[in-house]
């Protein structure tokens, strides 16, 4: 069963640049024929004022949607309220602001009754507002532990939602046994994936290496992504001070609050900054082993780490933390508790062969974008078949 000529409204939980996550890989490949409008995350009053650099966010919203593909627009939404994630009330007046804002979207390019795909809890307070004839949620973290929110009000928001949802996908098995108690539709677990032909490029002999790394001395062990509160940058300062013969190479912006000036001090560790998803292969190609350093938390225990895949796909070693979904690969990925632990596993992933680098190229065939989407489509048209069919 294909899915067809549908209107889709996917509420996202990051925007559109620079990094690509689920969200984005998922919407740009799926049939040329449904439209979607994909929605940016909303910021409140106050972010311009503690961040400068998001000001350009108000200009966005001024422009209304912008189409990037022929059956895709990013809509930028306006500034909202704050403390949505700590009071109730404080939601739902923003939801009711947000839907109808997303109304006025819509109807400049008569998008109607839409498939409503959410990555966020507190759209709970938004259903029924734009005349969704199908809710799917994508569940792909435990958003209840993360810094700053009220976990009582997120959970509640969250079961809400779930009870309501036709369709709920999960990204890891310790969230599906947390949210299967809830969810009144089916629920499945679609994990992550990676772009396998464009990370594979890091194989690429004749790929250049930027300019920014392309001097540091090796062994290199490198990081790609966002480095939020839920990285072990504690457990990368102990590896950069106990190996000063290892370089370690940070490659994505840092959004987290804490003072990082010591790490970054630090002769052998290089931030980079963000980069664009069209540059990481060539830093991948840097890299001799690929790290994965998740905090030890609620939050590390429910992911799905996306870099997984993405690394997997480049062929290089990979060296994580314990977390559940990563253990069920350990016929790939070296596992190290702590520093000693850690480190050791970075020895291990240096010791590598040709024979190793296939085995990843190999798993990672089978984890592709293109496979998730299909599996999406397949879900959400058998989904609204039986709303369909129920209604007549």
């Amino acid at each position: 069963m294909k899915l067809e000529n549908q209107d889709i409204l996917c509420i996202a939980g990051v925007d559109f640049e620079p990094l690509w996550a689920r969200t984005q890989q998922l919407v740009w490949r799926m049939p040329a024929s449904n439209r979607i409008i994909y929605v940016e995350t909303p910021l409140s009053f106050l972010s311009p004022f503690k961040d400068r650099s998001l000001w350009y966010k108000w200009s966005l919203w001024r422009q209304g949607l912008r189409q990037i593909k022929d059956n895709l627009y990013l809509y930028s939404p306006p500034l909202l309220f704050p403390f949505a994630n700590r009071w109730r009330w404080v939601n739902r007046l923003n939801q009711r602001l947000l839907a109808r804002a997303l109304k006025k979207a819509c109807a400049a390019i008569n998008f109607h009754a839409p498939i409503l795909l959410t990555y966020l809890p507190n759209t709970a307070d938004m259903l029924g507002q734009m005349g969704e004839k199908l809710l799917v949620y994508d569940c792909v973290d435990e958003h209840s532990a993360f810094q700053g929110f009220n976990p009582r009000l997120v959970k509640a928001m969250e079961i809400e939602l779930l009870r309501r949802s036709d369709l709920v996908l999960v990204t890891a098995q310790p969230l599906y046994d947390d949210k299967c108690r809830y969810a009144r539709g089916e629920i499945r677990i679609l994990r992550n994936a990676a772009d396998v032909d464009h990370f594979g490029t890091a194989q690429d002999q004749d790929l250049p290496i930027p300019e920014d790394v392309r001097d540091i001395p090796g062994p290199v062990l490198g990081f790609i992504g966002r480095i939020k509160e839920w990285i072990d940058l504690e457990l990368i300062r102990q590896v950069a001070l106990s190996r000063p013969q290892w370089s370690i190479i940070m490659v994505g912006p840092v959004e987290i609050d804490a003072d990082i000036t010591a790490l970054e001090e630090l002769p052998n560790v290089y931030f980079t900054g963000s980069r664009s998803k069209e540059e990481l292969p060539g830093y991948l190609k840097k890299f001799d082993v690929c790290l994965n350093p998740f905090r030890a938390g609620q939050l590390s225990q429910a992911v799905n780490p996306l870099k997984f895949y993405e690394y997997l796909a480049s062929g290089k070693p990979i060296v994580s933390t314990p977390m559940p979904e990563m253990e069920m690969l350990d016929a790939v990925v070296e596992i190290g508790t702590g520093r000693d632990g850690f480190i050791a596993a970075i020895e291990r992933g240096l010791d590598d062969s040709p024979a190793k680098i296939q085995a990843r190229l190999n798993l990672a065939r089978q984890h592709s974008w293109e496979n998730r989407v299909e599996i999406l489509c397949r879900l959400m048209a058998q989904h609204l078949d039986q709303v369909q069919n129920q209604a007549g």
